[in-house]
């Protein structure tokens, strides 16, 4: 019998997880799951919530986690929550999911088990989805907002004692291109690694023009995604030339943001110039001695 442990991400998300956990419940089809809601860092009601819905749903296990940390709370699912054989998806705890959208993503392991991971599909009429959903289609992109980890892949991952850096953004990316090098292997096949399930959709809430709240959102997130390219750019590097013991413990630690990284003509410039203050500002606060001696210099 296939059994699941779903692994589904709450940070702040008192207003959307009761209904994000009711959409989980009633798509999984006929697959026996565990859900553990990760919830960290949360200041919001969050917990309370999520252990109400425990209290009747013998199958859903709040799990409080003090760091509020996306690639921590993937770690500790990894290492402490899994039960090293069954089907594992990861989602996020401010989505919505299409019909069976669970079910079809292990419907599709099953009938696909040499894949490392499996992406899940975006699902809306916007003009950036489809892009997405057509980028997707041909690259083998993997989203982080479900997904599938085979338990061989994540067999692997843990023999070789594989976690993400805290305060990495973009779990989604590091793990897509694990998935697709086959952890570092030297080769990078992500047809031949990530599958892709159309049918496994996900849904996300659309920010409106007429909220202010949502403006400050846009911005922050416009802010993660410049910090993401940074980080990538940083560690995927070490990654391909060193091999899987460059990764660092700390998304900080391998991150550097240089000028000429910076996208000039491009409408991330703003964004990239702020991100690459905060990493400066970060790195300043980690080796202070150096920012003393560069002084010292001038």
């Amino acid at each position: 019998m296939i059994k699941v442990q779903i692994c589904l991400f709450a940070y702040n998300l008192e207003q959307s997880i009761a209904s994000c956990i009711e959409s989980v419940m009633e798509n999984c089809g006929t697959y026996q799951y565990d859900l553990f809601v990760m919830i960290n860092g949360c200041t919001d009601q969050t917990y309370d919530i999520v252990s109400c819905i425990a209290d009747t749903h013998a199958n859903v296990h709040p799990v409080h986690i003090a760091i509020g940390d996306k690639s921590n709370a993937w770690n500790t699912f990894i290492y402490q929550y899994y039960d090293g054989h069954s089907v594992a998806v990861f989602a996020d705890g401010d989505l919505t999911f299409g019909q069976n959208a669970f079910q079809h993503i292990v419907d599709c392991h099953l009938a696909q088990p040499h894949y490392n991971a499996i992406t899940g599909f975006p699902w809306d009429r916007g003009r950036n989805s489809k892009q997405m959903q057509h980028r997707m289609q041909q690259n083998h992109d993997l989203a982080g907002g479900l997904y599938l980890l085979s338990p061989l892949f994540i067999q692997t991952l843990i023999s070789h004692t594989v976690k993400l850096p805290v305060g990495l953004i973009g779990d989604d990316s590091m793990l897509g291109f694990l998935s697709a090098t086959n952890i570092c292997s030297g080769t990078d096949l992500p047809k031949q690694r990530i599958g892709v399930c159309v049918k496994a959709v996900f849904i996300y809430a659309h920010l409106s023009p007429v909220r202010w709240q949502d403006y400050k959102l846009y911005f922050r997130r416009r802010v993660r995604y410049s910090l993401r390219y940074f980080q990538q750019l940083s560690i995927v590097t070490d990654l391909k030339q060193q091999g899987i013991s460059a990764m660092p413990a700390v998304a900080i630690h391998g991150t550097s943001a240089s000028l000429h990284q910076v996208r000039w003509r491009s409408s991330h410039l703003i964004f990239d110039l702020i991100s690459k203050w905060m990493i400066d500002r970060q790195k300043m606060r980690l080796h202070p001695d150096s920012e003393s001696a560069s002084k010292s210099l001038s």
